[in-house]
């Protein structure tokens, strides 16, 4: 019998204006919470993701360069986001402007992929 199939934790954390939200923390075993909100309050979303989605977030996973700071420039209106994917010695933390990941396709793809679990 094969072990089943298991992810580094990922959080995927972003702050935005007029108080908007949204966190994303995806467990080991595929399970999932996605808090988003304003000013108005809204459930989390809970759920697990598909065999399919585990393997295509290990892919992204696995594409994502060293983990790079991509400010936002000074006169930025926008989305700052963090990302922190595993635990312990082995984590890794992205901190970006959402302006920025343009210039990084593979952050985004994972982002995307992220973002419609729920």
């Amino acid at each position: 019998m094969s072990k089943p199939a298991t992810l580094p934790r990922i959080q995927y954390r972003v702050v935005g204006q007029d108080d908007y939200m949204l966190n994303i923390d995806v467990a080991e075993d595929g399970s999932f919470i996605i808090d988003a909100g304003d000013y108005t309050s809204h459930k989390p979303v809970h759920g697990a993701v598909s065999p399919a989605q585990m393997e295509e977030l290990g892919a992204l996973l696995a594409a994502l360069g060293e983990p790079a700071e991509h400010p936002a420039p000074e006169d930025a209106n926008g989305f700052t986001a963090e990302l922190t994917v595993g635990n312990g010695p082995a984590v890794r933390h992205w901190r970006f402007w959402e302006g920025a990941m343009d210039q990084v396709p593979e952050l985004s793809r994972l982002v995307r992929a992220l973002e419609v679990l729920g």
